[in-house]
Order: C-alpha cells, then sequence, then structure tokens
C-alpha cells in the first residue's frame, strides 16, 4: 500500500517533469525556425469535450460543415481578423492544427510531402475493410500501390466511354415509373440509385464483370457467382462502409466498432474479391477481357502483384473511391440542376447542341466532354461546393513548420510537433470570399470562365497524393450529366431544400437526407426532329424534303407569344394529320394546355402555323 502512495505521485512528478522538458525543448524550435503560436480556439476547452460534442451534433443534423465554418468565424471575430490557422483540442486534450489557408495547405501536400503522413489512426480504421493500398497505407507501400495503380488511369484505359452506357440505360430502367401513363415519376430519392450506379460500372472495371445491382431480375451475368451471392456482396461492402466511416471519429480507438457483424461484412467482401483474383492467376492476366476487348484492371495488374491478399486490398481501395465518391458527386450534381432551373436550361441547350438529342446522340469522346466549357465549369462548381471529400488530415512525422498562420497577424510560420494532427476542410476554404469573391456561398458555373486552378480548389487533394482516378471520375460523372440532360427536359426538384444542400458525412459526402427528385415520363420526351413516312423510291431524297427540325425553347417562346402567357414547359409533341401541303401537331405543356400547329411546305415561321 506504501509503495503504491509513493509511485503515484512519482508518476505524475515525471510525467509533468516530461511535458515541461518536451515544452521547452518545441518553444526552443519553434524559435530557431522563426514561429510563432497560432490561435487556440476556446482555450478553456482543455479535454476538448465541448468540440467533440459539436462535431457529433453537426453530423446528427447533417451540418458539420456550418460546425467548421462557424469555428473560422468565431476566431476571426475573437483575433480581431480573417483568421485561417488556428489550434484546437481534441479528447483527451489532444492539439490538433485547423487551416484554410491555400499557402499551408500546399507545404502539407506538395512542398514539405515528406514531413507528412496519414495518421496511424486512419490506417488502422481502413485496414479491416480495405487492406493496405494506396487510400490506406504510408511511406514503401503506398508508393507501390500508386506506382502499380496509376498506369491503369491513363488516358487510353480510360477513353472508352461505352463502359458507362449499359448502365446508364440500367439507370433510367430503374426509375420508378409514373402512377398514370404519360406523367411524371412520383417524388423519390435517387442516391441509393446512384450508389447502384456506380458500383456496378467500377465492378466491370475492376474485375471484368459487373455486380449489375440496379437490376431487379434474378438472371445471373457472372461466370463465378449468382445474382443472389453478387447483391449479398454489394450490401455487405456497403454496411461494412459506413461502420468503417463511424470508426473514424472513435480516434485511436476505432477498433471499438468492429463487432462481430463487420468483421462478417469484412470476410464476405473479401472472399467475393479473392475468388476473381484466385481465377485471374489461374487463367493469366491480360489487357483484355477475352472476347470483349475491353479493359479490365485486375487482368492489367494480376502479373505484377505475388500476394493475393495485396491484391485483394489494391482492388478494394480502387473500388471505394470508384464507386461512393463518384456516386456521392453526382447526387449533388442532379440536385443542383434541380434547385437552379436556369443552369440546367442553359446547359441542356449546350448538351444537345454539343451531342445531339438521347435517341440520336452525336459522338461521345473524352476530348468533346473536357472541350464542352460550360460543362465543365458546371461541374467543377458542383466539386467546390460540394467536394466528396470535404475533410482531411495529416499527421506531423518530425518536428516542421507551416508557412502562415502564427503571431497577431497571422503572417509568421507556425510550429508543428512531430505526432501532432494538420486539419483541413474544403467546404470552408471554397466558400472564402477572400479567394471566390463576394458571391462566394452563391452556386454559379460562370465563375469558371478563364479561372485556373491553384490550391485553393482541392476536391481531388494535390500533390504525390493527388487522386489518380480523378480523369476516371470527371469522365464517367461528364458522361451520366450528358445522357440524363439528353434523355429529360426537366428536373422537379421542389421536394429539396433551398440554398446550399445539407451534407451526410462518411468515407465521402452525400446529400443529407434523400435527394427526392421528379421526372418527367421516360417514353414522352419533346422531341426535337421528326421525319415521316417510308417511301418505294427515291426514299432519301423524300425524306429530307419532308424533314421537319424544331428548336424546342424556340418553338416554346413563339407559343408563349401566341397565348400572351409566360413560356410555358413542354411535355410532348404528337403528330395528328399529314396531307400534301402541310403536318398538323399537337404540342401538350406540362400544364396541360394544348396548341396545334400547322407546317406548310415549303415550312413556314413558327408564329404563322400556331
Amino acid at each position: 500500500m506504501g509503495l503504491l502512495l509513493f509511485l503515484a505521485p512519482a508518476v505524475a512528478a515525471i510525467f509533468t517533469i516530461h511535458c515541461v522538458v518536451a515544452h521547452l525543448r518545441q518553444a526552443a524550435k519553434a524559435k530557431f525556425f522563426g514561429c510563432q503560436t497560432a490561435p487556440l480556439f476556446r482555450p478553456w476547452d482543455v479535454l476538448g469535450v465541448q468540440n467533440f460534442k459539436i462535431e457529433m451534433n453537426g453530423m446528427k443534423t447533417n451540418r458539420l460543415s456550418y460546425a467548421f465554418s462557424d469555428r473560422k468565424k468565431e476566431m476571426s471575430a475573437k483575433v480581431g481578423r480573417d483568421c485561417k490557422t488556428f489550434r484546437i483540442y481534441y479528447p483527451p486534450g489532444e492539439t490538433w492544427f485547423y487551416t484554410f489557408d491555400p499557402k499551408n495547405l500546399q507545404a502539407v501536400l506538395a512542398t514539405q510531402f515528406q514531413d507528412f503522413q496519414q495518421p496511424a489512426a486512419r490506417v488502422g480504421a481502413f485496414e479491416a475493410l480495405l487492406g493496405l493500398g494506396i487510400f490506406s497505407a504510408n511511406g514503401p507501400k503506398w508508393e507501390h500501390s500508386r506506382a502499380l495503380l496509376r498506369p491503369q488511369f491513363m488516358r487510353e484505359q480510360i477513353a472508352d466511354l461505352g463502359l458507362f452506357e449499359t448502365h446508364v440505360k440500367d439507370l433510367l430502367d430503374a426509375l420508378p415509373g409514373a402512377v398514370e401513363p404519360g406523367d411524371w415519376t412520383p417524388t423519390f430519392d435517387m442516391q441509393p440509385l446512384l450508389e447502384r450506379f456506380t458500383m456496378d460500372t467500377a465492378t466491370e472495371f475492376l474485375f471484368g464483370e459487373s455486380v449489375h445491382s440496379q437490376k431487379d431480375d434474378s438472371t445471373d451475368t457472372s461466370t463465378l457467382f449468382s445474382k443472389k451471392e453478387m447483391m449479398q456482396f454489394v450490401e455487405a461492402f456497403f454496411k461494412a462502409e459506413k461502420t468503417t466511416a463511424k470508426s473514424l471519429i472513435y480516434g485511436d480507438l476505432f477498433w471499438l466498432t468492429h463487432d462481430r457483424k463487420f468483421k462478417e461484412q469484412c470476410k464476405a467482401v473479401h472472399n467475393f474479391v479473392d475468388t476473381y483474383v484466385q481465377r485471374h492467376w489461374r487463367d493469366g492476366g491480360s489487357d483484355k477481357k477475352p472476347g470483349t476487348g475491353k479493359y479490365v484492371v485486375l487482368d492489367a495488374i494480376v502479373a505484377d502483384v505475388k500476394d493475393p491478399q495485396e491484391l485483394r486490398s489494391q482492388l478494394l481501395n480502387i473500388l471505394l473511391a470508384g464507386s461512393d465518391t463518384i456516386s456521392g458527386t453526382l447526387g449533388f450534381l442532379l440536385a443542383s440542376l434541380a434547385q437552379y432551373p436556369h443552369i440546367f436550361k442553359k446547359l441542356r441547350k449546350i448538351i444537345i447542341d454539343d451531342f445531339g438529342s438521347f435517341d440520336r446522340p452525336k459522338p461521345i469522346t473524352l476530348s468533346r466532354l473536357k472541350n464542352c466549357s460550360y460543362l465543365q465549369w458546371f461541374l467543377n462548381e458542383v466539386l467546390r461546393v460540394y467536394p466528396s471529400v470535404p475533410v482531411n488530415f495529416r499527421e506531423a512525422v518530425r518536428d516542421t513548420t507551416l508557412p502562415v498562420g502564427g503571431g497577431s497577424d497571422g503572417t509568421s510560420p507556425v510550429f508543428i510537433p512531430k505526432g501532432h494532427l494538420v486539419a483541413w476542410e474544403l467546404w470552408t476554404m471554397h466558400s472564402d470570399p477572400e479567394l471566390w469573391g463576394p458571391d462566394a456561398d452563391s452556386f454559379n458555373p460562370d465563375r469558371w470562365e478563364g479561372r485556373k486552378f491553384g490550391f485553393e480548389y482541392l476536391p481531388f487533394n494535390a500533390g504525390p497524393r493527388i487522386c489518380i482516378g480523378q480523369q476516371f471520375a470527371l469522365a464517367e460523372i461528364a458522361y451520366v450529366t450528358v445522357r440524363l440532360l439528353q434523355k429529360f427536359d426537366s428536373i422537379d426538384g421542389s421536394a429539396l431544400p433551398k440554398g446550399r444542400l445539407p451534407c451526410d458525412w462518411k468515407l465521402k459526402v452525400l446529400v443529407g437526407g434523400s435527394i427526392l427528385l421528379v421526372f418527367p415520363p421516360k417514353s414522352r420526351q419533346l422531341r426535337d426532329e421528326y421525319t415521316s413516312g417510308r417511301w418505294l423510291y427515291n426514299e432519301s431524297t423524300r425524306l429530307a424534303e419532308r424533314r421537319v427540325v424544331f428548336h424546342v425553347s424556340e418553338l416554346k417562346k413563339a407559343v408563349a407569344e401566341c397565348l400572351n402567357q409566360p413560356e410555358p414547359e413542354g411535355r410532348e409533341i404528337l403528330k395528328l394529320a399529314e396531307g400534301g401541303f402541310n403536318r398538323v401537331f399537337q404540342l401538350t405543356m406540362k400544364d396541360g394546355t394544348e396548341v396545334l400547329l400547322a407546317f406548310r411546305i415549303p415550312q413556314q415561321s413558327l408564329k404563322d402555323s400556331l
């Protein structure tokens, strides 16, 4: 008993001495580097409990982004200037450094890259599901993963956009049907459909066979698994991913969330991928799937990886990024189009002009998607306002510094001791008026005209760890956008909240709640062309003579002028009659108004035909 009474104060004394010595050492080193202290957020919250509660409440209410932004505003008000870098306590009293300054992020991600790594707790949280791969490893293991996978995302590997077409059509087929023929769809949540769509494309790109999770039928599409087994894999992956996201919140105690059910889900995921790995090792790798000519990642890398567990880990790391982050971005994209009809209308007109209609499309290529300026501006704006991985952090592997943020004016370097974490949150930085102008909180694709990327815009990270699948993701998102806007002339998002959408934070960010949308009838879209009849001879000449091309936006303007009403939303065009000198059509508006159009030969002006 006496020994215990002696040991307790002795341990406390030793710990105190250690802390004092460490503080003095850090102060001396900070002075040597010319550093000054960064401001401290709520210094009275020494254990970080209050900060932890703020973040938990933000996650529950889908307002975590606002919590980060409010912290920056509170710090700025406290120090009397725009405060982009400050310290904050987290349980059990750890000091983190938060920064929203592009200069500091350039240092962490690029110029001082060797001074930082993925935190050990994050690696541990990922490893149970994903293994050690490009997103969950440090040092030589990460370098090896990047060298192995980067060639799989070169331009020639992703240029074949045909990979997406089958799954886009499956997505359209999966949309709920109207209650009555010709009506709009009921209001429904689009997010689950997008998650299954990206899972389908990612599994085909990685394994050569899609899980076809969008299809409700039980038809077996795999040579290795039944449809039921494929769906069990999809459900296990989604559930295990959610648990992994939850475990990140617990830091070093991540393992508390790894219960028996989670371990069973991870095992199901691993067994599924291992089956493909074993088949490809047995058959030998090739760059193309036999008989299809399509590129398959597993075929391309199987010869370079001798460890089956490593091969599984590489594939799962890519599967996570290739499915979840893309589905999240597509969700925000569609919701934004529904929120801003004027942007939808402008983008759709450009897409129809550049890529044709859904049934009569012009070639959609990677270069043509990149050259469609307004489409690219729109994608950039979606990723600015809703970055798919909005929070990130790094651990200092040695004593180092950040270039700015210290001192009363925030211009001095900040000392970062070894083992401390530097975190950043993109939602706040991407909304900084100093970086983006007074309309930073507005959704405005036109802001990107003539603008170049810098470290103030980081939807795909930067530096050596920049996302290797960036071009694949942008190609898939752009392709889906083009095909959906070719198909639909409007989206009803009246059930969505106004302004900036709430965010559900997991491993990636999703629209908080649901993406509640209503689509026009799939089978009754406005046509932009009509060609009548079949001919026994001179068919091409006769069809050209009798071809009518509708400029739908001008057609609606003419209808509005004749009816002396605001421009209506069109629903369908039906041919009623045809004679030797005219054609008669019925244009039905969304509100039920019906207008007859009689086009004479040769075609007269739109206004005179109504």
